[in-house]
């Protein structure tokens, strides 16, 4: 059973005003094994988000959710072979973490294996990519990435800004993950990835996770909604570029069927660069926020029927699909 590659959605997230409810049968039916799940209340600060995570704790006690926190790679074997899936609790926002080693501890013990570097704007570790001024790394952040190296935990640099990414792939003694992205070439914007980070990332041996959210795989020239098409062309530039053995996926999603209204509202106020052009050209409407045809985890074989209709072997599809970010995760933690 080890020997064959996990399916595994490299980025999942609960709707703001719901919280941590479970996942929806078309979840629990289609054939990803493995969610990295953006920790709740992480804007709330360091007690609500240690809370939040105990909440995840209870409710998956209850074995009819189909799902536990995997805090192993070995657990996430043993879930699948329970006929379970697993969750991975992963930072979006580190704030909770504060500047405080004694804090990253506690939710290491608790269960977190991701921690991107910083969201859009800027922390205690770096500058996010929505900043004007991005001033990489902070010496705290320098010495934060090597702390989690140590402990074995995952960096992510998804939405760190440019200088702050370079960074991360330079000093990281382990693979990085961006584990929610795109390819700049295709679609420019401060959430993705140029070449020169690209190239980077090869160098670090880490993994880009391409995103069906529609700001982040759209043809600006076409002014429209992307689909499945869109979205490979993402796999095939980054492919071409540094090699498929540096691609996976990050769907960027709910998994309880709630739509992220309150976060498409919150963006457009906040984050302007990140979103503003979409939602000018293409709209706001909750339902419609990603690619057609890859609107969610439930639909990766849509992306996996293009990727063979364009050639790829099956081999290629199996490391998007998993492999390639297992093999990241096998060198990161411990």
């Amino acid at each position: 059973m080890k020997s064959r590659n996990l399916v595994i959605d490299g980025c999942a997230f609960t709707e703001a005003k719901v919280g941590f409810i479970g996942v929806t049968d078309k979840v629990l039916e289609c054939d990803v094994d493995v969610f990295f799940l953006t920790i709740p209340s992480s804007e709330d600060g360091y007690t609500a988000c240690t809370k939040a995570i105990g909440g995840i704790y209870n409710l998956l006690d209850n074995s009819e959710h189909g799902l536990k926190i995997a805090r192993t790679v070995d657990d996430m074997y043993s879930l699948k072979e329970r006929g379970l899936k697993s969750i991975v609790l992963a930072f979006q926002d580190p704030g909770p973490i504060e500047n405080s080693f004694q804090q990253l501890r506690v939710f290491y013990e608790l269960g977190v294996r991701v921690v991107q570097m910083t969201y859009n704007n800027t922390g205690f570790m770096g500058s996010g990519c929505s900043e004007t001024y991005d001033g990489g790394l902070t010496d705290f952040g320098r010495a934060f990435l090597d702390r989690i190296n140590e402990m074995g935990m995952l960096a992510d640099a998804s939405h760190c800004g440019a200088k702050t990414t370079m960074d991360i792939l330079r000093y990281s003694k382990r693979p990085v993950a961006i584990t929610h992205s795109g390819a700049y070439s295709i679609t420019p914007s401060v959430r993705t990835k140029t070449d020169e980070m690209l190239f980077a990332l090869k160098e670090n041996n880490g993994v880009i996770g391409i995103s069906p959210w529609g700001p982040l795989c759209w043809k600006k020239e076409k002014g429209c909604r992307p689909d499945v098409k869109d979205f490979v062309d993402h796999i095939d530039y980054v492919k071409e570029l540094i090699g498929i053995d540096h691609i996976s996926f990050g769907c960027d999603n709910t998994l309880d069927g709630t739509l992220d209204e309150v976060g498409t509202v919150e963006q457009a106020a906040l984050f302007s660069k990140v979103v503003g052009e979409y939602n000018a050209a293409v709209g706001t409407k909750a339902d419609e926020r990603h690619a057609k045809g890859f609107s969610g985890c439930w639909e990766l074989e849509n992306v996996r029927s293009e990727m063979r209709r364009r050639g790829y072997k099956e081999e290629e599809i199996e490391k998007f699909s998993g492999g390639n970010l297992l093999r990241v995760i096998k060198a990161s933690w411990r």
